[in-house]
Parts: C-alpha cells; sequence; structure tokens
C-alpha cells in the first residue's frame, strides 16, 4: 500500500477425498486470511487480522448409525501491538477473539489478552522475557494458540483454553563459553479442578512447566 500500510491476504480452497480424524465422509473447505500492517517508524508496529475457516466435520446430532458431516465455520479477529521502548525494552500486546458455528451445538467463543516484556541490557550479559495472559474460551473447541519464548530449539505454541490466567519468564545468562536458559510457567484455572485426563490429568486448578538448558562452546 505504501511505506506504512501494509495488506496481506491468502484464500486456500481443500477437498479430502477420503474420511479422516473426526470426519466419516470426503469432505471440503476454505480458509481466508487477510491482515493489515501499520507500522509508522522502527519501533511501533500495529496490526488487526481476520481468518474465516469452513470445515466439514462429523455432526454432533449423530445417532452413531449414519454419521451426517456438517459445515463448522470458525472466525478469528486479531489485533497485535509491539513498541520498543528504547535499545533495552520491547513490550508486545495481543487480543484475539475466536467464534466457533454449527447446526449441531450451540454458539461458542473465546478470547485471550497476553501482555509481553522484552528486557535485553547491552552492558550485562542477560536477557529476559516476561508474560502474563488472560483467557476465556466456552471449551476446549474454542482455544487459542500463542507462541511463547523458550530455550534454545525449543518450540512452544500452547493451547488457551477455558478460563484463567498464565505467566512465564524466561531468563538466559552468557559466559564466556556457556550459555544458561532457566524458564518457569504456569497456568492457573479459574474453573476447574482437574486438568487434562487419562496419564496427564492433574489435580487441582494449576498447571506448571520448568525448562532448564546449558549450552556449552569448545
Amino acid at each position: 500500500m505504501n511505506k506504512q500500510w501494509s495488506l496481506n491476504s491468502y484464500l486456500d480452497v481443500f477437498t479430502f477425498p477420503w474420511m479422516k480424524y473426526l470426519v466419516d465422509a470426503p469432505s471440503r473447505g476454505h480458509e481466508f486470511l487477510s491482515q493489515v500492517t501499520y507500522k509508522p517508524s522502527k519501533t511501533l508496529e500495529v496490526y488487526g487480522r481476520y481468518r474465516l475457516q469452513l470445515r466439514q466435520k462429523n455432526s454432533r446430532d449423530s445417532d452413531y448409525t449414519v454419521t451426517e458431516i456438517e459445515n463448522v465455520f470458525q472466525q478469528n479477529i486479531r489485533f497485535n501491538l509491539a513498541y520498543t521502548l528504547n535499545e533495552f525494552y520491547t513490550l508486545k500486546s495481543r487480543v484475539e477473539f475466536v467464534q466457533i458455528d454449527r447446526p449441531s451445538n450451540t454458539h461458542e467463543k473465546g478470547m485471550i489478552f497476553t501482555q509481553d516484556l522484552i528486557y535485553k541490557p547491552k552492558s550485562f550479559p542477560v536477557d529476559l522475557a516476561l508474560r502474563y495472559a488472560l483467557f476465556d474460551t466456552d471449551s476446549y473447541d474454542t482455544r487459542l494458540y500463542s507462541f511463547e519464548n523458550n530455550a534454545l530449539y525449543v518450540f512452544a505454541v500452547p493451547a488457551y483454553y477455558y478460563q484463567g490466567s498464565r505467566a512465564y519468564f524466561l531468563v538466559r545468562y552468557s559466559f564466556r563459553k556457556a550459555d544458561i536458559w532457566f524458564r518457569y510457567g504456569v497456568f492457573l484455572y479459574n474453573n476447574r479442578s482437574t486438568i487434562s485426563s487419562g496419564l496427564e490429568e492433574i489435580k487441582g486448578p494449576i498447571k506448571s512447566d520448568l525448562t532448564i538448558q546449558i549450552r556449552f562452546s569448545i
């Protein structure tokens, strides 16, 4: 559009000629995404994103004798802001909404808000990343994903679902021939007495994770 504004969009149309998980018949669908980005300076970037998905899945009204498939519509709206305060601090804020509609189920929705602070001093060999998040979804189907900073080569995009908060911090300390990463994160659910199921079931509303990584250079 110009140096400050940009527009990116795509449309994906797909078909599945055979059955797959939760779809007991051939199916089809499409996905559309459009994002508008505003970057007035090197220190500020704002974007808004809209995504529409149509997928076909098994109807929840099925009597398990003959399974019909139905159209499932999902819409996501996201607003993201990244602001570099100075050469040391960067703030990132995001809010995202999701809505799912299907004939065999009630209207479902969800939202997430994340606030990140990144600190990278030049005079001290330490990097720090902090996050606090609030989320509220009607079910696991309306879960939302958000990338999280983690140790080297560790990819972290957890699912945020039900109702609660999330926080984590990541510290990296660099020695002359070694680097140490220490990360601790916690989910606190407001409306759950147990988390997950089976071998991964956790009694109580708190789920935490810990990562420690050391890299030596020879």
